[in-house]
């Protein structure tokens, strides 16, 4: 905090890359998330904030900023409605008390109350990422009783997109590249203040806490026992 307060931002942040990217190559993927975490936290500090005069001018500045946010989706992705967005990640350490979650954004708003989380069951040939994200999928889709999505937004790349068998409009956001995939695998890339990829952002940092909260608590209870 000491260093942010005195303006080294590109330092700290390339340190915090630097620390991802090893964490990354020797597979302490939990480590690599925390500090991809703190950079999506920089981030949003450097944005430029909204004044207080722009809502004066503009009493329905929130919503034009959503609705901004999935035209701009709509220009990117070439799919609508975006009514109900949904977005899934996986969290788990070599595999144990492995979870899931869904994050929602509602007309471009997100909205934790249609979050869920999911526990994935051990396979038997091992960890695996893909396979754990086609259990939580596959469970998802079956429940009829849950409000049907416009778009599927994974967390990860081509690999990830593998498991898709559904005609739901599917894209995936891959990590620190921030570049998302369509199911043909072509990239999507969009500059970091495009108000579409922030709010898919958003979901990705909110399924990616959600899913760990649960995969936290799944592990005390494991080590308590």
């Amino acid at each position: 905090l000491k260093r942010l307060l005195r303006g080294e931002f590109s330092k700290v942040k390339s340190e915090l890359l630097e620390g991802m990217r090893i964490a990354s190559k020797i597979q302490d993927f939990e480590k690599a998330s925390l500090l991809r975490d703190k950079l999506k936290n920089l981030d949003y500090l450097l944005q430029k904030p909204i004044s207080a005069d722009e809502y004066i001018v503009n009493p329905n500045l929130v919503d034009d900023k959503r609705q901004e946010s999935l035209e701009n989706l709509h220009l990117a992705l070439s799919t609508w409605p975006l009514a109900r967005i949904e977005m899934y990640d996986i969290s788990n350490l070599s595999g144990t008390s492995a979870t899931g979650a869904m994050t929602v954004a509602i007309d471009g708003q997100i909205t934790p109350s249609e979050y869920r989380h999911f526990t994935i069951h051990p396979a038997a040939s091992g960890p695996n990422d893909v396979e754990m994200m086609r259990e939580m999928l596959t469970r998802r889709l079956k429940r009829d009783d849950w409000p049907k999505p416009d778009l599927i937004v994974l967390d990860g790349g081509k690999t990830q997109l593998s498991i898709v068998n559904w005609t739901i409009p599917t894209f995936g956001l891959a990590k620190q590249e921030e570049i998302i995939f369509d199911i043909k695998g072509n990239e999507i890339k969009l500059e970091r203040s495009n108000p579409g990829l922030q709010l898919l952002q958003r979901l990705r940092d909110e399924a990616h806490r959600f899913s760990r909260h649960l995969h936290h608590k799944h592990r005390s209870a494991t080590i308590k026992i």
